[in-house]
């Protein structure tokens, strides 16, 4: 997620030490790399999900997303097939990384311009996974990664590992407010929605790559989009509807979740269109 506290670097494989995953009653695995504070919280966040309920959902809404409705069913569903892993900022990719084969025929093949790396960089969050087959579809190369006591080949976007950043669980959106308050849940799930899509698409549009901006605030910086079912949109979405369900949330909480949705909708680029969201996967 690219928000407005500073730009996420999707294509940033280079992260730091990883650790045994440990397993707990929701269907992602922690890495050790995750402290015990923010693995409690996150397991709160996605327990929240099943219990979601949305009035007045439309058409667009349902098209953004590509799901048949929007109960707590269903978007639990679309998190649990894009999501597996959680690690900390401490969890090194790179390092973890091993080259499965070189000169690697990737079919579909097509990519977008893949961004570089920004200069002023505060990380929400990353879809790690999707980093490392975007990385290796540059490259002609098919990786794996060492996680959770197995090793993983990183054979489609949606391999499912989404990294914390530094800026996840800052008070800087919400000022002193606990981050286990709902509107703080809500703006992380808003990020891990966001970090979902990362893991789908497929050609040139695998892994919903962010698009370069050309005016704002962020022109010049892959912090854009170009599809109208794509991260930015899929966000804006949902916060739209959790700002909605906030009854009890504080003004802080409920202008936190206006800003965040009304920034998430100004990603979109003039001409976006929606693109087939299904996962590509090399075998």
């Amino acid at each position: 997620m690219i928000g407005r506290w500073g730009l996420l670097f999707l294509a940033a494989v280079s992260l730091s030490s990883c650790g045994l995953f440990k397993k707990n009653n929701s269907w992602v695995a922690f890495d050790s790399s995750v402290s015990d504070n923010q693995k409690d919280l996150l397991q709160g966040d996605l327990q929240l999900v099943g219990s979601l309920n949305f009035a007045n959902v439309t058409y667009e809404d349902l098209d953004r997303i590509d799901l048949p409705d929007l109960s707590g069913n269903s978007l639990a569903r679309f998190l649990q097939a894009r999501v597996k892993f959680i690690v900390g900022e401490g969890f090194d990719a790179s390092s973890q990384r091993n080259v499965v084969a070189n000169y690697y025929n990737y079919s579909p093949s097509l990519m977008n311009e893949f961004s570089s790396a920004f200069d002023r960089v505060v990380t929400v969050m990353t879809n790690t996974g999707s980093a490392v087959y975007l990385d290796g579809k540059q490259s002609n190369t098919l990786y794996s990664i060492n996680i959770a006591d197995q090793n993983l080949i990183v054979a489609s976007p949606r391999v499912g590992i989404i990294k914390i950043g530094e800026g996840l669980f800052s008070n800087s959106r919400v000022n002193s407010i606990s981050p286990d308050s709902l509107g703080h849940r809500l703006l992380r799930l808003g990020t891990l929605f966001h970090e979902s899509r990362h893991s789908d698409g497929n050609g040139s549009n695998a892994g919903f790559p962010h698009t370069k901006c050309n005016s704002g605030d962020f022109a010049g910086y892959y912090a854009c989009e170009s599809n109208t079912n794509g991260p930015y949109n899929v966000e804006a979405m949902i916060l739209k509807h959790f700002y909605e369900i906030c009854y009890n949330c504080s003004e802080s909480e409920l202008s936190a979740l206006q800003i965040s949705a009304a920034d998430a909708a100004s990603r979109l680029v003039y001409g976006a269109r929606k693109r087939d969201s299904q996962p590509e996967y090399v075998r």
